[in-house]
């Protein structure tokens, strides 16, 4: 099974200091990256680095989200006796129940493949480790972002409006989390910065959404306007299974039909044909085939759409926010 390494995502890569033992030891792997990756570090910070109030609450989020990344994985809770005296359907119904509180709008189970987790870290305290043996059984849940504050995109109030979301969603993963080991199972957080899961592949076994042309998961009442969470855990869920999503629901169809996103993205990151028509797809575990994911999103690697990472980032770096364009004008879920 060809897994994605988290180290080849633009975001670890990025984070990558040069000359440290780790960027030396990357870059020797993956020459064929460091030019550009070099010229993306040395980007200006961009046209709305001005807005220091807004600049200030996006930074202040991730800082916050950086600080509790460690009690993202955790201990079950040792000679619990509630684990006994409460039973299974009980348990799932609270997990539910908890997440649908603390802001959740969509909420599924699913038994994960290992081709939902990265085979390396590369990010944090865990670069580099191996991710073996991971509890295959998981909670997705997602939040909505506003539509109105994303349609500012790529100002800032974009930017803030995504960093709320982060932060929303990373809480309920740690309710949900503490949740579990309070009852005697192990449980795992994945939230921004500090997952082994490739969430919108996680989300898309479970039903919420499915991939569409602009590399998110697209839901059938918000789109892509959400932010993805999952709990991974030992829990022995009954209804743990595989996609349950309305078969009616294939944004593949309509994402065929629309290239919006496409038009409108100023990077030239979104693809306008699939994968199949410009001969990408069937590649399999070749050299070229591997060189070629460091350039795509993990998500997308099984995707009829290939986003260009490195073009996306460049106009991340243009803006100094995420831009968010794409989502602002996918009309999915909003013309159901």
């Amino acid at each position: 099974m060809n897994r994605f390494d988290e180290r080849d995502t633009i975001f670890s890569r990025l984070e990558l200091v040069p000359g440290s033992k780790q960027y030396d030891s990357y870059y020797t792997n993956r020459p064929e990256l460091k030019d550009t990756d070099d010229r993306l570090r040395t980007l200006s910070a961009g046209v709305y680095a001005h807005d220091r109030s807004n600049m200030a609450r996006i930074d202040s989020a991730f800082r916050f989200l950086k600080d509790i990344r460690p009690l993202a994985p955790g201990p079950a809770k040792a000679e619990n006796s509630s684990q006994n005296a409460i039973s299974i359907k009980e348990i799932e119904q609270g997990l539910h129940a908890a997440a649908m509180d603390y802001g959740a709008v969509l909420y599924g189970q699913a038994v994960l493949g290992l081709e939902c987790f990265y085979s390396v870290r590369g990010r944090g305290p865990a670069y580099g480790k191996p991710v073996n043996n991971p509890h295959r059984n998981a909670l997705i849940f997602a939040v909505e972002m506003n539509r109105g504050k994303i349609s500012h995109a790529p100002r800032p109030e974009e930017a803030v409006e995504v960093t709320r979301a982060y932060v929303r969603v990373a809480v309920i993963g740690m309710i949900l989390s503490y949740f579990l080991r309070e009852l005697g199972y192990e449980a795992r957080c994945h939230m921004d910065g500090e997952s082994e899961l490739i969430l919108p592949a996680a989300a898309q076994v479970a039903g919420l959404g499915k991939i569409g042309r602009i590399g998110l998961l697209l839901t059938p009442d918000f789109g892509p306007r959400v932010r993805l969470g999952a709990v991974t855990t030992n829990f022995p869920a009954a209804s743990f299974s595989g996609s349950n999503l309305n078969e009616a629901h294939q944004p593949a169809d309509y994402c065929a039909r629309c290239d919006l996103c496409a038009r409108r993205c100023p990077g030239k990151a979104i693809p306008f044909k699939a994968a199949l028509e410009t001969g990408k797809v069937g590649l399999q575990n070749t050299t070229a085939a591997k060189k070629a994911d460091t350039n795509v999103a993990p998500e997308t690697k099984n995707s009829p759409w290939k986003i260009e990472h490195k073009a996306c980032f460049a106009i991340w770096k243009k803006f100094g926010t995420d831009c968010g364009i794409c989502v602002s004008v996918c009309p999915y879920g909003e013309a159901q």
